[in-house]
């Protein structure tokens, strides 16, 4: 019945009643109509990062780009085993010695560059210092201390490669009970850059793959990253940053002022915080709204590929007052429908996400939810990519800004 009696005002309403009193009472003596504004509701905007945490991504990165990105790869072995079963028997033998050593990878060969063939080299990073300091397991990466290479050819376009180690030192690791903690870099003479696969487990995990005794009859062994860190027995988020991770040797990019940052090594977010007017949450319906922001070219490593960028939505009360955190915890913006866009970083002009669903939420939550647009980049953390926009200090025409068409609601009352 009140569908009925909403569809029969509906249509008294779109009547032309001569005479009498009661259609006045009944119906609007004007039909409302759709608005559209450009609102600069954007309170405060920031560049936040690093991002992923370290280590925790699905990827990482070892470049060499010429003086814009140099990035090396750290993998951690603390546990490795010093029996063996030959061909999974179960009577346990000691290790003596190893033979063919290996270091395997799985490659995304969407990310990788070729500038001409390369070597790819293996140094011992172990130190007694404190290697959560980038500085400090830079300067690991020394030729007294490499272990292992592996020549590229120019072409490589292979979805794995392996790296020869030094059977020596891998043995004598294993039979006395020492941890063994592999850096990888390009030789700094080249130009090009591999994804390697950072899982620690599942098929896609790295592997350190020997024979436990030169008999080829019997079966190689792998050993999966892990790592053990004092104090840290309980933390695995913590374990997985430093099991296998991307160290930055140099990032030459730089970011101009006025402008926000998106992705890059180590890469960062844009944070744009919403001020809507309570008039339009409460009091309308709205039927379309965008987040514009305007581009400017980013140099860097592959400006001239397109790059994905996917907005989070904010979901974190008030009380969280540190926007990094608050930031980490942002959901994905396809939750609400809110597509990615693809950009080219050396392009520039004005770009706009559908945001209408993320404002209309706004309208049903209570002001509690600090109501927050982050802008990411796909493949975070393991893409030497960048994206660049105005920020709020820029010129009007430039800045970050909501576009949005909607709808007062009619309010019947009887006089």
């Amino acid at each position: 019945m009140l569908v009925l009696g909403s569809a029969l005002l509906a249509a008294a309403c779109t009547e032309e009643v001569v005479g009498g009193g009661a259609c006045p009472v009944l119906c609007p003596q004007e039909q409302a109509s759709f608005r559209d504004t450009v609102i600069e509701a954007i309170a405060f905007d920031s560049t936040i990062g690093p991002f992923p945490v370290l280590g925790v991504a699905a990827g990482a990165l070892v470049a060499e780009r010429g003086d814009t990105l140099s990035t090396h790869v750290v993998l951690r072995f603390d546990a490795l085993p010093n029996t063996f079963g030959p061909n999974g028997e179960a009577i346990s033998e000691p290790i003596v010695s190893v033979d063919s050593s290996f270091l395997r990878f799985v490659l995304d060969t969407s990310a990788t560059r070729l500038g001409g063939g390369f070597t790819l080299e293996a140094f011992n990073v172990d130190t007694t210092e404190s290697d959560s300091v980038s500085a400090v397991v830079q300067s690991l990466f020394r030729p007294d201390r490499k272990i292992g290479e592996v020549v590229v050819p120019a072409g490589f376009n292979e979805d794995s490669l392996r790296v020869r180690l030094d059977d020596d030192f891998v043995g004598a690791r294993m039979v006395n009970q020492e941890r063994l903690r592999v850096g990888l870099r390009i030789v700094p003479t080249s130009n090009a850059q591999l994804r390697i696969g950072a899982f620690v487990n599942g098929e896609g995990a790295p592997r350190l793959t020997f024979d436990a005794e030169g008999d080829t009859t019997y079966i190689p062994l792998d050993v999966t990253p892990n790592t053990r860190i004092l104090g840290a027995e309980t933390d695995d988020v913590r374990r997985l940053a430093y099991t296998v991770y991307t160290l930055v040797a140099n990032d030459a990019s730089s970011r101009p002022p006025a402008t926000l940052a998106v992705g890059g090594l180590p890469a960062t977010r844009a944070y744009y915080r919403f001020a809507v007017p309570r008039s339009i949450l409460d009091s309308s319906t709205v039927v379309r709204a965008e987040l514009v922001v305007t581009q400017r070219p980013a140099g860097g490593t592959d400006r001239g590929d397109s790059v994905g960028v996917q907005p989070l939505i904010g979901v974190s009360r008030n009380t969280v007052t540190d926007i990094y955190l608050a930031t980490a915890l942002a959901a994905s913006g396809q939750l609400l429908g809110v597509d990615s866009l693809r950009l080219v970083p050396m392009d520039s002009g004005e770009r706009s996400f559908n945001i209408v669903n993320v404002v209309r939420a706004w309208a049903s939550q209570d002001s509690s939810i600090t109501r927050f647009i982050a802008l990411r980049l796909n493949g975070e953390g393991f893409s030497g990519a960048r994206l660049q926009f105005h920020d709020r200090t820029a010129a009007p025409a430039l800045r970050p800004r909501l576009r949005i068409t909607y709808l007062p609601r009619s309010e019947f009352a009887l006089p």
